[in-house]
Parts: structure tokens; sequence; C-alpha cells
């Protein structure tokens, strides 16, 4: 484990935390340099979970002042269970940050493969875990409104089918925790901020314990932290989408700027592209989106200068 001394940070301080393997490095440099392009980012602390970048990378992030730091594995049983896919690491460690950055007041968590196109998330982010409650976006919203599907079953029946129930039922949480979360948000944790003064990290270390031991690695952090709102009842506030814009894709003709597929189109303010990281996208691939005319429009979803976007 190797930390890099933080300089002594301001009252009321917060921290931008990412992380990958070495494979992300392009991605993480880029969220980086998006943070750095706007005004309030030029000096906002920065640190990234090293969840196997090579000696070179490190040292690229450290020369530019990035905090970077090595995680321990939650366990050994963890460490094998994860295998070749080492990465896993980050995630096991996303409810740890307060431990990783015990000097800054509030941690704001962006996946590698986000970037901040506007300031207005990490505004809205710190607003509200200042108040000691998970800022986060849901996965429920006029975006994407379907909580659970159902299958249908022999004589009638039907099975709930969703990812909270699915992976509650695969790390064999009682009856009674699965059912509840039937119908239940999930909390994206692509994208958070919490206070380090909040009771949620204990919750949330104690809950991914316990889904790790039977459960799914990778998706242990977005089901613990389910529970830790829905059974300790920990205070919340879901944040606009554009906190966290996984699509679908709508582009300003006039200035390239991603927006909110529905009115009133607002910017979006850090754009999260998962499930559309590929080789050739990373490559400088489009995508076909729409523009505010609802014509269709390629355009590149990575983070790139604004007259660049449009293809």
């Amino acid at each position: 484990m190797h930390d890099e001394k933080n300089k002594s940070p301001r009252k009321n301080s917060a921290i931008i935390v990412t992380g990958g393997d070495a494979r992300y490095y392009p991605l993480l440099r880029d969220l980086i340099d998006s943070i750095r392009a706007r005004q309030e980012g030029k000096d906002f602390p920065v640190g990234v979970l090293d969840g196997g970048l090579e000696t070179e990378q490190v040292a690229e992030f450290r020369s530019q002042g990035i905090h970077v730091v090595k995680p321990d594995w939650p366990s050994d049983k963890t460490r094998k269970r994860a295998g070749a896919r080492q990465y896993i690491v980050i995630n096991l460690n996303k409810p740890r940050l307060d431990k990783w950055f015990p000097d800054y007041e509030t941690l704001i968590w962006l996946d590698g493969d986000t970037w901040v196109q506007t300031w207005e998330g990490i505004r809205l982010f710190r607003q509200v875990a200042e108040k000691n409650k998970l800022a986060v976006v849901t996965k429920t919203s006029r975006l994407r409104p379907k909580v659970m599907r159902m299958s249908p079953r022999p004589f009638g029946w039907v099975r709930p089918r969703g990812f909270l129930y699915n992976n509650a039922k695969r790390a064999k949480l009682p009856t009674r925790i699965r059912r509840s979360l039937v119908n239940k948000s999930v909390f994206n944790a692509g994208a958070y901020a919490i206070s380090k003064h909040s009771p949620h990290w204990e919750r949330w270390r104690f809950w991914q314990n316990i889904c790790m031991q039977r459960g799914r690695l990778f998706s242990s952090d977005q089901l613990s932290l389910a529970l830790t709102v829905y059974e300790d009842n920990l205070p919340y506030e879901a944040l606009p989408d554009i906190c966290n814009y996984m699509g679908p894709w709508r582009v300003n003709r006039t200035d390239g700027m991603l927006l909110d597929y529905f009115a009133p189109y607002q910017p979006a303010s850090i754009v999260h592209m998962a499930g559309n990281i590929t080789p050739k996208t990373l490559a400088g691939e489009s995508i076909w989106a729409v523009d505010e005319n609802d014509n269709a429009i390629e355009a590149y979803l990575g983070y790139c200068p604004r007259k660049n976007r449009i293809k």
C-alpha cells in the first residue's frame, strides 16, 4: 500500500476520486483533463485508486499533483475470487474512500469512464453531501422508467427480475430483504458524494462485507449501497440525470454540447460512457445521436474539444 502525502486541505475541502487499471489510463487522463479545463477545477484536488496502472502511468499522474493510492483488497478471499479481474479492487474500495483520503471533508467519486462537461454536477454533489446525505443519481428516472421486469412462469405466475432483487438472491440475503428490494430503485455507484463525517461509510462497508460472501464481487458496491439506504434508513437525495448522464444521446449542433435527451435539454454535466466504451470509441469513432430538432447526427462521446464532437 502506498499513499502520497496530501497537502493540508482547506476547511470544507473536497476531492474528486476515480480509479482504474492500465487499460483505463486514457480515460482517466481524459477525466482529469476535463476537470482541469473548467475554471472551478483548475486546482481542485483529484485522487486516483490504482487498480493495475503501470509504473509510468502512476508517475505521470503524480507529476501532475494527482494523489495516487494503491488500495488493499478487503481480504485474501476476495483477491483470489477476482482472479484475473484485478480491477475489481476498485469496486470493492468505493465504500472506503474515507479511509484512503481522510484529510478531505467531502469525497466525490466519478467512475473512470466519466468526464466533466460542466461544473453543475460537482456543485450539486457537494451541496447534498455537506448535509451528511448520500448524493447520488438513481437508475429510475424519466430516461429509464423501468425499475424491474416480470418474466412469465407456468400457471399464470410471474417472476420478478431486477438488479437489486437478482443480486440479493444470488448473495443469499434473507427472503425479507430480497422481497423488499423488488421494486426499489438502484443507486448508480458510478458517481456519488458522501461527507467523511457521514455514517454511510461504515454501514456501506458492513453490507458490502455481507454481500461479498456469496454474491457477485463486481456488483457488491451497488447492492450494498442500496441496503445502506433502504435497510438502515440513512438519508440521501436523488440528483438530476445530468449529474451522471448515460444517454440516450442528444447533441447541440451549434456548440457540440451533449444534452439531456428531454426538454429543457440541459447540458449533461457529468457524462458517463458506460456501455459505450469500445476500442473503436477510444480511437475516436462516433455514435449516432440526435440534435435539438431530432435530426440524426454523428457525435463522439468522449472528452474532446466541442468543435470536434460532431462528425
